[in-house]
């Protein structure tokens, strides 16, 4: 138990007065800036510190506070959990504060804790709770995914957890049926996100199973669900390969895999579309429709799975973390922020810890301190907020308390342990700051049949000495099949290779996203145009031009095209698109007007089509007496499948009006086509009863 104790002035320890005072009286600097210091023992924002006394106590002092001195207390450290102790007592302190709340959460973790340390601390409870997320139906079974499925879907983060528990515990009992839900899952998910043309999945950006409001306006569910998102994909990516790494530890499994060498194919596309070379980082996604562009913004925790999870190379691992822009408090979670944002000091902590695994894979020193300090602060000042009248942007808002506390355990296990779990041992690669020198020890570690304990010393991220139970290696590996209690020590050589660098900016935000009124004759308006922001045109995906006026021109041609408008703040960052304007030339458009369709919702039909060649397929749907859910049906065209439409309920659907499905690319005969609309097997609450296709619409390419 955690418990907040007010004081007054100085608190007395075993008889010494303790004062939280300034950098003059703390012990080494793990990193400083205009905002905060964090040193070895305590913290310094402003006029407000923060000192580890002890390792289950902290005091706080600051004039802002309600009282002169706030103390907080861990009652005893948690029996059952490893224990670490350092010569760094802030650290000591916020470990055991996370162990302490880790053990004391009754609420279910998300699949991003548990594979960040849950797994390695509470494995029984993370067994159940993943096992728990499983849903059978059919003698089928699935991994749970949000109500918003297909628009958004994290569910896949679900195969990595798994794969980190069974590292863990060396137990394939359970894999079977992984296997099994991972494989429908992918199989469902492939059947309605995937795209065939960019080798990407559909679908919303999620942030450790949170939406982020970083898209335009002007796109409902419909245009979330057609972009192509990082941090999805690598997902999606690491399932495929998680997916068939769990069959090798099940010889007897004799099950052929559907789709076999995607997650490499995902991972080739990821690189090929949503890196942007000129940056050296990321897109956080595509978005647009069937000519999408990138959006030339970032989202961080995306970019750490991808490094994570190997989707980035050793090259742009590094190039990522160092040019990547840090805010005051740590890196944000998108950057830059969307015009109007008024949270740009906020640091999500699973993203801030995720960060700070991949700058250590990385290589980079300083964005490892830097992340160390920034969780740091952000979970040790997170106790004080209420005590403080401080604004709110400059304390972590702990939403995702189970997140923060994960994260804090994995910068210990993780990063100065140097614990990377492989199916059959543990791969030792420590990243310790200057400042965390020192002997760190881990003990108490129940891991497959072994009490483990982990000594590091000293600092730098190169292994001079790495022993077992006495025993030199040279390969700093340690068996899975070792048995009873082995000691693990680590000598540190001091030296971090090349240091590394981070890129620091200040907060920057979007330019207004244009809002443009179109005239009949292919002219738009910019109603919104601000002096100093260049507009950059592209058509199909390809830029065209770069007009600094409020007025956009559009010359037809005789194709169907997609014309966007970039908002350009500088050489380095671009705002939202306007929404696309469609043009379709005369003579290309087909509408097939659907007849009442049958209970079922399933509509049969035949189109025909002077030219044989390339079709975009939508069709145009309204909503009747539906709350929630998302119409989804196959196409089948001459009786092959053709791809998935997606038919959310959306504001305006919902009003009865007929709004646009997604829109597919399709092959067309010359002559008659017959054209089938099955949807796909009724589940999660997918509800069809009030959805009412009135037409289709085909467009030559």
């Amino acid at each position: 138990m955690i418990r907040f104790v007010i004081l007054t002035g100085l608190f007395v320890v075993s008889g010494m007065a303790v004062s939280c005072g300034g950098p003059e009286e703390a012990a080494d600097r793990l990193y400083g800036s205009d905002e905060f210091t964090v040193y070895a023992d305590s913290i310094v924002q402003g006029a407000v510190c923060v000192k580890a006394v002890s390792p289950v106590r902290m005091i706080a002092t600051g004039p802002h506070m309600a009282s002169d001195t706030l103390s907080v207390d861990i009652d005893s450290v948690p029996a059952g959990m490893p224990r670490y102790e350092s010569e760094q007592c802030l650290v000591d302190f916020l470990y055991n504060k996370a162990a302490a709340e880790i053990l004391n959460d009754t609420a279910a973790a998300d699949d991003y804790a548990i594979y960040m340390s849950e797994a390695l601390l509470v494995p029984e409870r993370s067994s159940r709770t993943l096992m728990s997320k499983i849903i059978r139906e059919h003698g089928d079974a699935y991994i749970r995914h949000c109500a918003d499925w297909p628009v958004s879907d994290d569910r896949m983060s679900w195969a990595a957890a798994m794969w980190e528990l069974y590292k863990v515990t060396g137990d394939a009992s359970a894999l079977p049926e992984a296997v099994h839900a991972i494989e429908n899952s992918l199989n469902e998910n492939k059947l309605v996100m995937w795209d065939d043309t960019y080798k990407l999945m559909h679908g919303e950006q999620l942030h450790s199973g949170y939406a982020v409001a970083d898209y335009p306006e002007w796109m409902d569910a419909k245009d979330r669900y057609e972009s192509m998102c990082l941090g999805t994909n690598v997902m999606f990516a690491e399932a495929f390969k998680v997916r068939d790494s769990m069959i090798t530890r099940l010889p007897d499994y004799n099950v052929m895999p559907m789709w076999v060498g995607l997650d490499k194919e995902i991972a080739d596309a990821v690189n090929n579309n949503l890196w942007i070379p000129n940056l050296g980082f990321y897109s956080r996604y595509l978005y647009g429709g069937v000519y999408p562009i990138q959006s030339q913004a970032v989202d961080n925790f995306g970019q750490a799975l991808a490094i994570i999870f190997g989707i980035a190379n050793r090259e742009m691992a590094r190039s990522i973390v160092s040019k990547t822009p840090w805010g005051a408090y740590g890196v944000p979670a998108v950057y830059p922020f969307m015009h109007g944002d008024s949270k740009e000091g906020e640091a999500w902590p699973v993203v801030q810890a995720c960060w700070t695994m991949a700058a250590a894979k990385a290589g980079n020193m300083a964005a490892v301190e830097r992340g160390m300090a920034s969780l740091f602060r952000a979970y040790a000042m997170s106790d004080i907020a209420e005590s403080m009248d401080t604004t709110g942007d400059t304390v972590i808002g702990l939403s995702d308390g189970g997140g923060a506390c994960a994260g804090i355990a994995a910068i210990v296990l993780k990063v100065v342990m140097g614990m990377e779990l492989e199916s059959d041992g543990i791969v030792f690669a420590p990243v310790v700051p200057e400042a965390f020198g020192g002997r760190k020890r881990l003990y108490g570690m129940k891991y497959r049949g072994m009490e483990l304990s982990v000594t590091v010393s000293g600092s730098g991220s190169r292994i001079k000495s790495f022993s077992i139970n006495g025993e030199v290696r040279d390969r700093h590996f340690l068996p899975a099949d070792m048995k009873g209690k082995v000691n693990v020590e680590i000598i540190m050589d001091k030296q971090a290779g090349d240091y590394g660098v981070v890129t620091e900016e200040a907060a920057a935000r979007m330019p207004a996203t244009p809002a443009i009124e179109w005239g009949s004759d292919h002219i738009g308006r910019i109603t919104n145009f601000t002096e100093g922001i260049a507009y950059n045109i592209t058509i199909n995906g390809d830029f065209i031009d770069q007009v600094n006026t409020g007025y956009v021109r559009f010359v037809p041609q005789d194709r169907y095209a997609v014309v966007d408008v970039v908002p350009v703040m500088t050489e380095t960052w671009c705002g939202f698109s306007a929404r696309p304007y469609e043009y379709i030339p005369e003579g290309a458009l087909t509408v097939v007007e659907m007849k009442t369709p049958k209970k079922n919702g399933s509509p049969d039909f035949e189109v025909e089509v002077s030219e044989a060649g390339d079709y975009f397929m939508d069709v145009g749907y309204r909503v009747k007496k539906v709350l929630h859910g998302c119409a989804l049906y196959m196409i089948y065209i001459d009786g092959a499948e053709a791809g998935g439409l997606v038919m959310p309920l959306s504001a305006d659907s919902g009003d009865g009006v007929s709004v646009n499905s997604n829109m597919l690319r399709v092959k067309l005969k010359a002559g008659k086509n017959r054209f089938s609309l099955r949807h796909i097997r009724e589940r999660h609450g997918h509800a069809y009863d009030g959805y009412v296709i009135e037409c289709v619409r085909l467009i030559k390419q």
